[in-house]
């Protein structure tokens, strides 16, 4: 690696104390190579460019950032020597796609020098998988961070996958943004947004002929808010926007203030020749570390809840006992209670049901709002996660009934008080022995290692949408697969999978009609990575497929130890394999309305002549599914299924 710095003294009493601007150049390699960063200076300004395999993914994306501690835009130089390190991250996740991550890269800052004499250090790291960048003060204060000059350029005739922003206070209750819109698919670059206020992260977009990328941040906490990309992006330049100050509380400041010395969240470059390989990255946490310890074993697992098929009426004990018998049955961890269980079945029926669940060998999960002056939604239990001192108390009480879990729902925005509030329950809660699942949220940014409690998070437009509107169930099966190229690829998603009613409203006969085949609901726990699986299953649904689909339910895991995206294109089919020990589960769906032959090369996966099995669809059978054997080829090592319309598989070796 070949690095070039120019550095300007200044001569004393010959020189007034300002530094030159001059050009930086420098060209920075990742450890394997492939992948080249490029910095260099135009006008005082700093910009880069990301390369992989020689071909140009990002091109001249603007840096600089504007805070109480003055301007790091324009007028930047260096103000000692570039300093370059190697190094290699190697830590375990109890919640991910993968379990052990060992990862090299190389980390470059630059520390610069504006015209006032304030210093800051951008810092990159180059890696495989992708570029990072963020920005850092070494002083001791604090400062207020007001705008980010940086951006994202994307090459000429790059087509994005983004999902838009929603607008601050609509939605249900005025509780957006929730991250629950539609991906907009296969779009140029600088597309306006259908909503008008910019989009989210995380932003995948395709450079055709040279590769993909995907463009996010990590490692948010309460130091800082969440960040999304703006609204303005004429001529495929995409800039970091904070939030509104329409989010929330207008009391509330957009502007993130941090203590220093400290660091601005990383901005993510993914990169890959295809977007299977985007999608494998654990770049999200890579760049984090733990900001605590977890107090007890964290468990991840599967979780039966009546909500989602069966809605508020389903919320009593009786029917909640049924759901708590069908988690026993299926060998599940745990059974979601969600609201108003505070109402229809109370805290004594609660601690009576979680004392019959755990004779069971079942944990309870418990649904809370987080309500405050800020969130109208009118769901209860409220006003006990908003407080210090009602959380704390409301969370002894969890634990002391045996409670394992909560799921914390209608958040605000992306503000830093939102942020802090996130970590303010994820602390307490791993005092208390409770893992963390949020709804009607922000984006995860690296928490599943940030924070060990933290198990899952919705921020996508989930299943419930599906049983609430035909549209939503007719776009299921393209939706389903740009997650895993998206929004999956950064974080766990309670995207809540498997419904196997063909009709989704509470009754079973009336509602919108699942565009779906079994077999695709079936392969979505696979297809789908989060730490706890809350699966959509009525207890007539046991009864109404064959004993395989139960085998399979109850072998299926929530979390694991290698992942792999064997092909696939986002909106149009995915086939993954994810491997738990020994075992590996191989599933795809087939997102378009027509039949289609997806063949596996199981080279260097599963070994040659190894037998599985694997759950298929086959109209006529009994509820359209069948279980057919399969052998892992010796010589073609491809293994090829038909899947109709909408349809899929999932395989078991």
């Amino acid at each position: 690696m070949k690095h070039f710095y120019v550095m300007i003294l200044l001569l004393a009493g010959l020189l007034s104390p300002v530094y030159a601007q001059v050009p930086v150049y420098g060209e920075y390699k990742s450890p394997d190579k492939k992948v080249v960063l490029k910095v260099y200076q135009e006008q005082a300004r700093f910009f880069f460019q990301v390369f992989r395999d020689n071909q140009l993914l990002l091109d001249k994306s603007p840096l600089g950032i504007e805070t109480s501690e003055g301007s790091f835009y324009n007028d930047l130089t260096l103000r000692s020597k570039i300093k370059i390190k190697s190094g290699r991250e190697k830590y375990t996740l109890t919640v991910g796609k993968q379990s052990k991550i060992k990862k090299k890269y190389r980390e470059i800052t630059m520390p610069l020098i504006n015209l006032q004499g304030k210093e800051m250090d951008l810092v990159f790291r180059v890696m495989n998988d992708g570029v990072a960048y963020r920005y850092a003060f070494q002083n001791k204060s604090s400062c207020t961070v007001f705008k980010e000059h940086g951006g994202f350029q994307l090459p000429a005739g790059a087509k994005g996958y983004l999902t838009p922003l929603s607008k601050p206070k609509t939605g249900f209750a005025g509780t957006n943004p929730s991250y629950e819109e539609h991906y907009v698919m296969d779009v140029p670059a600088g597309t306006a947004s259908p909503i008008g206020i910019g989009w989210t992260f995380p932003a995948l977009f395709e450079v055709p002929g040279s590769g993909w990328l995907l463009l996010s941040e990590t490692g948010v906490d309460g130091s800082f808010c969440g960040t999304h990309l703006a609204e303005q992006s004429t001529g495929g330049l995409y800039t970091v926007a904070y939030p509104s100050m329409d989010e929330g509380l207008y009391s509330q400041s957009p502007y993130p203030t941090m203590s220093l010395p400290g660091a601005t969240p990383w901005r993510m470059v993914v990169v890959g020749a295809d977007p299977n390989r985007v999608a494998e990255t654990t770049m999200a946490t890579d760049l984090v570390e733990p900001l605590y310890k977890s107090k007890f074993d964290v468990v991840p697992g599967k979780a039966t809840w009546s909500w989602l098929v069966l809605k508020d009426d389903s919320i009593t004990f009786d029917v909640s006992r049924r759901f708590v018998d069908m988690a026993d049955h299926l060998d599940f961890d745990y059974c979601l209670i969600d609201a108003p269980w505070d109402v229809q079945i109370g805290r004594d029926g609660i601690e009576r049901l979680a004392a019959y669940a755990q004779s069971r060998g079942v944990s309870l999960l418990l649904w809370y709002n987080s309500n405050g002056n800020w969130n109208e939604a009118p769901q209860t239990p409220r006003d006990r996660m908003n407080t210090p001192a009602a959380r704390k108390e409301e969370m002894k009480w969890m634990q002391k009934i045996g409670i394992k879990g909560l799921k914390v729902d209608f958040f605000g925005g992306d503000k830093q008080f939102y942020m802090q509030y996130y970590q303010d329950i994820l602390t307490d809660a791993n005092t208390y022995g409770l893992t963390v699942n949020f709804h009607g949220t922000t984006l995860p940014r690296g928490w599943e290692r940030m924070y060990p409690n933290f198990v899952t998070n919705e921020a996508v437009k989930g299943m419930e949408f599906v049983t609430f509107d035909q549209g939503n169930a007719d776009l299921q099966p393209s939706h389903c697969t740009v997650l895993p190229y998206t929004r999956n690829v950064v974080g766990p998603m309670d995207f809540t999978p498997v419904i196997l009613n063909a009709k989704l409203g509470p009754d079973g006969v009336s509602g919108t009609t699942r565009m779906t085949s079994a077999a695709f609901e079936l392969a979505l726990p696979v297809v789908f990575q989060s730490g706890i699986q809350h699966l959509g299953l009525v207890p007539a649904n046991i009864l109404n497929f064959p004993f395989f689909v139960t085998d399979y339910l109850r072998a299926v895991p929530a979390t694991w130890d290698e992942t792999h995206f064997l092909s696939g294109a986002p909106g149009r089919e995915v086939v993954v394999a994810r491997r738990s020990g020994d075992t590996w589960f191989i599933a795809g769906i087939n997102g378009e309305n027509r039949e289609k032959l997806l063949s596996i090369n199981l080279k260097g996966l599963i070994k040659a002549g190894k037998e599985g099995w694997a759950i298929v669809d086959k109209v006529g059978t009994f509820n359209g599914v069948e279980k057919v054997d399969v052998v892992a080829p010796k010589k073609r090592r491809t293994l090829d299924f038909m899947v109709p319309a909408n349809g899929g598989f999932v395989a078991v070796f």
